[in-house]
């Protein structure tokens, strides 16, 4: 009767134990996915705000042909990279919690933060490069 006892509590400690690491395992994941919602954040705003110097660039230019090549696709398509964006990050952010490995859940995490700042900065300065351009030449200032 003492083996099977001793054998049930060292059951019930393993089954304890486990239970404790995957609480352990789901935080520590849902660490590494919040670690992506400030760069997504920064992209996101970078993309719903481009669609407002559209009109800005029509109002101080009279043509978005004037603008670089990147700057007309960004304002063009600035909700489907948004969507394209926010796809990606979901995707993302479901292989963080279904991945078995821990190699694999950091090195999403670091890819996906990087493509995201990335992103954001490209669209930030794809924007606001040919409008400080626009202001020096109304101010008054060459190029």
């Amino acid at each position: 009767m003492i083996p099977s006892s001793s054998s049930e509590n060292t059951q019930a400690e393993l089954n304890a134990l486990r239970s404790e690491i995957r609480q352990w395992t789901f935080g520590i994941r849902c660490v590494f996915a919040a670690f992506n919602l400030l760069p997504l954040y920064y992209c996101t705003r970078g993309l719903l705000a481009a669609p407002a110097f559209k009109s800005i660039f029509e109002d101080m230019l009279g043509s978005q042909d004037k603008l670089p090549s990147m700057t007309r696709f960004v304002v063009s398509w600035s909700h489907g990279l948004l969507a394209a964006v926010w796809l990606l990050a979901v995707l993302a952010i479901v292989l963080i919690f279904r991945a078995s490995r821990a190699r694999t859940v950091w090195i999403t995490t670091v890819l996906l933060s990087v493509f995201l700042l990335m992103t954001g900065h490209l669209v930030i300065a794809t924007l606001f490069e040919p409008l400080g351009a626009v202001i020096q030449n109304l101010s008054g200032g060459g190029m």
